[in-house]
């Protein structure tokens, strides 16, 4: 069973203890299947147990900490969620859905606007292939860079609605891509040739193929992990989904 304890993790004071907890999941320095408890996290990171257990109940709620009950006594003892292949198509699906529904309204923006969203979703994605033809791959900043992509797309388009769905899915979709995109890489071409005709959509400012370009990307980027998923199953003879049974142990 893997340690609740973090790797070595030198927290900031000013940061908030949710926001350093999530990051742990989602980078995977808190693996699927490890048991976290309020001392070894509160111990870890220097702060006290009650910040810690809120930070803990809102990661329930993000569905990044799953609940189980305890063995005698009634507790109830907290696990990091597992992860699988199913669940990975389902989140990309839902994102593209609503990331596609957003950028649809990318049509309605003046001529000028629209041609502005177009020339920074196009310096985003320079910068992210930069990322991606540096060598040793920093995944760090490639994930970052990626990031900046959508985000741009769904700032200058997204409602309040719209962008408080797509956080509400994000950490499990981060978490996702930080934990699988070795698996993927180093050649991001399909990537990039998807990006483009999110670009070209923009500009030609068609709400129907913009909307269309930003769920096959989703949708295809979930193919992609899910069979390097796979793949890498097949190689190590350990199937990756084995640790969502370390939560029922």
């Amino acid at each position: 069973m893997t340690s609740a304890t973090p790797p070595s993790f030198r927290p900031r004071a000013a940061a908030p203890v949710y926001a350093r907890l999530r990051d742990l999941i989602i980078r995977g320095r808190l693996e699927p299947g490890a048991r976290v408890t309020e001392d070894a996290i509160a111990l870890s990171l220097g702060v006290s147990r009650t910040p810690v257990r809120e930070a803990m109940q809102r990661l329930v709620r993000d569905g990044l900490l799953v609940p189980v009950d305890g063995h005698g006594g009634g507790r109830t003892r907290l696990w990091v969620s597992p992860m699988d292949a199913a669940t990975l198509d389902q989140l990309y699906r839902i994102a593209g859905a609503l990331e596609g529904l957003a950028a649809r309204n990318a049509a309605t923006l003046p001529p000028a606007r629209r041609a502005t969203l177009a020339r920074r979703l196009g310096s985003a994605e320079r910068a992210f292939q930069a990322a991606a033809a540096r060598r040793p791959l920093d995944y760090d900043r490639l994930f970052e860079r990626h990031d900046a992509f959508h985000r741009t797309l769904v700032n200058a388009t997204a409602g309040a609605e719209l962008k408080a769905q797509l956080e509400s899915i994000r950490p499990r979709v981060d978490r996702y891509e930080w934990y699988y995109a070795p698996l993927v890489g180093p050649d991001f071409a399909p990537t990039y040739r998807e990006h483009g005709a999110i670009i070209r959509a923009v500009r030609a400012g068609a709400g129907e193929s913009i909307e269309r370009a930003v769920r096959a990307n989703w949708v295809r980027g979930a193919a992609r992990l899910v069979r390097a998923l796979a793949t890498a199953e097949r190689k190590t003879g350990a199937a990756t989904s084995s640790l969502s049974s370390r939560a029922s142990r």
